[in-house]
């Protein structure tokens, strides 16, 4: 494999001659990993990548997330942990060819599949991967932003970008040849003739010809105990001469809560991958480090029900979510070794150590729908006469939560809300009456009121669908909303939590009414001494119900122990500061009697519990 690269090169050259790859007249065979920059801190790029070239790989595959880089209309971030010109620098410093895959669909498991959640409230009648002229020209504008940071990186201007992807398994999604076509020409006229360009679909044929566009590679994705024979000889029907590759190879898989952790066998992965190199297919392990779904970021599939994904994503890959290597990653390691014997003259990884810095005393600081509590974090906006509510979208708010109030006119009864998006937690007069979940189908609720209550509904965004024919996946309430078979359909007042916050200055309220009233920020600070070197640790959740918890300002995610299978939740250790560190928790529901939670050294991702039985 060619291992030696330099940035200083220029007018290098990628193409296809016959079967191969042929780089600078030379064949090369691609044995890339995906590893996704935006979720792990920058600080940590350079060891996930020398780990993925000592794995035995010679090129890195990411995507690129438009919602990362533009979190809100024309307000970019490029910088620090956004900095993607300066990841794809450090794999060219580590000797790696770069996959780039730059969407503008992305799916990843990521909310709304990489798509800004913006382009919904701007364009409500938007049709998303389609030849919709709104669509098409926010796509102009974003990779033309996009590319004058990574022209430069093209292999043909002497960076390590050799591939370049058209859209991203389009044909799971539709068949609008003219669509790919017009995704080809934006993606041309930034790339030229200075890297390939390719396509990658699932191994049916109805897939890889409606995801394929003339001028692009076309290649396939698969993952083990697939009869390699035959997947050979449906694609050669199709495509007779090409490079064969497996653009993602799954070496994991991805988990949604309520579920078990998705696993997939070491020898199996590389009993196929022996088979794959045996038949000359160039591969990209999906994922080779998976790394996490930080903050909001995590999607949701959509599969007879609503399945929101976790907020891990070590997908079982060989790199974990920490970056250490696994039994598979050696297992992958020592066959790649038998095919290219320089690599055992690079030393294999080991696991770093991790820290269990102890437990955490929380103290309550108010509910956030308490008058404290809404002014410190909520955001007012114009009430709301009519049965139909404003969504996230249209008020501009990505993620967080969405209370909706209104007075209600009648007595006991039942609620109704055939479209929650996703958990509504039910309030009349302060006191929660129950929680419907769009996972579990649980559209109605028995409710204890009188004329004169105030129904208070909170509606939390649990991620937007990333993948099908649902991914126009707006959120809040996007029914009417009936009691006892009446349209309510008067005065609604409406206020957003953004849930993004200075943690430093937040300070409602406290007293036992308003903690009864619903969720409810914990704090607490914990301290690291300077000699454990700031390690990596995780934060178990044990005995909380649903939430979210920032640490020195950082969102760690969502946790939902009670559901499973994900415990803790990763805290990379450059997040940490030797002596005081602040966390905050947003419970939900119903916290434990003693305020704690544990930092400790190793993950827990696989304890089931169960919300509902999805059908």
């Amino acid at each position: 494999m060619n291992s030696e690269l330099s940035l200083q090169q220029a007018g290098r050259n990628i193409s296809v001659v016959g079967d191969d790859f042929v780089l600078d007249g030379k064949v090369l065979r691609i044995i890339s990993g995906s590893l996704h920059y935006f979720r792990l801190p920058s600080l940590y790029w350079r060891d996930r990548l020398r780990k993925l070239k000592a794995g035995g790989l010679n090129a890195v595959s990411t995507y690129v997330e438009w919602s990362y880089h533009e979190p809100e209309e024309r307000q970019y971030m490029f910088e620090g942990d956004y900095d993607v010109a300066r990841f794809i620098q450090i794999a060219a410093e580590e000797g790696l060819y770069v996959l780039l895959r730059p969407g503008p669909y992305i799916c990843a498991e990521r909310d709304l599949g990489g798509f800004p959640y913006w382009l919904l409230g701007k364009y409500p009648n938007i049709r998303l991967r389609t030849l919709n002229k709104d669509f098409i020209r926010e796509t102009k504008v974003w990779m033309e932003k996009l590319f004058s940071y990574l022209n430069p990186l093209l292999i043909g201007n002497g960076g390590p970008i050799i591939l370049v992807q058209v859209e991203n398994e389009y044909g799971s999604y539709g068949g609008d040849k003219k669509y790919m076509a017009e995704i080809r020409d934006i993606l041309l006229k930034h790339v030229g003739n200075k890297a390939l360009l390719y396509t990658t679909d699932g191994t049916y044929p109805s897939m890889f010809t409606d995801g394929s566009i003339d001028g692009a590679v076309a290649t396939i994705d698969f993952g083990s105990l697939y009869n390699i024979t035959n997947i050979i000889q449906t694609f050669r029907r199709y495509f007779p001469r090409g490079p064969l590759m497996n653009s993602e190879y799954y070496s994991g898989w991805l988990t949604h809560w309520n579920e078990s952790l998705q696993q997939i066998s070491g020898n199996d992965v590389v009993d196929t991958l022996r088979i794959m190199l045996n038949n000359n297919f160039n591969v990209n392990f999906y994922m080779f480090f998976g790394g996490s779904n930080f903050e909001f970021s995590a999607g949701a599939n959509y599969e007879n029900t609503y399945l929101p994904d976790i907020t891990s994503y070590d997908y079982d890959a060989p790199l974990s979510e920490a970056g250490d290597p696994t039994e598979k990653y050696y297992l992958i390691r020592n066959l790649l070794s038998e095919y290219y014997p320089e690599i055992k003259n690079i030393t294999a990884p080991e696991p770093s150590k991790k820290a269990a810095y102890g437990e955490i005393t929380l103290q309550p600081r108010g509910s956030i729908l308490s008058t404290k509590g809404r002014n410190h974090l909520g955001k007012k906006y114009e009430d709301v006469i009519g049965s139909k509510l404003p969504t996230f979208e249209s008020l501009r708010q990505r993620a967080g939560l969405l209370l909706y109030e209104t007075t209600l006119n009648d007595t006991d009864g039942q609620l109704k809300i055939a479209k929650p998006r996703d958990n509504v937690y039910v309030y009349v007069d302060g006191e929660l009456q129950g929680i419907l979940y769009r996972m579990c189908k649980q559209y109605t609720l028995s409710i204890k009121c009188k004329p004169g209550s105030t129904l208070s509904l909170l509606v939390e965004n649990q991620g937007r669908i990333n993948f099908g024919s649902h991914l126009h996946d707006y959120k809040g309430i996007l029914s009417t909303v009936e009691h006892n078979n009446t349209v309510l359909d008067g005065k609604w007042t409406v206020t957003g939590f953004p849930l993004v916050f200075n943690t430093s200055t937040e300070k409602p309220l406290v007293n036992e009414v308003e903690l009864k009233r619903g969720p409810v920020l914990f704090e607490g600070s914990f301290t690291v001494s300077s000699a454990e070197n700031l390690l990596d640790t995780y934060l178990d959740t044990t005995g909380w119900s649903k939430g979210y918890v920032w640490i020195n300002g950082h969102n760690l995610g969502r946790y939902w122990p009670r559901v499973g299978p994900q415990i803790t939740l990763y805290v990379p250790g450059v997040w940490l500061r030797p002596e005081n560190n602040s966390i905050f928790v947003l419970e939900l529901e119903e916290a434990p009697k003693e305020l704690t939670m544990q930092l400790i050294d190793s993950p827990v991702l696989n304890r089931k519990g169960i919300l509902c039985k999805l059908t």
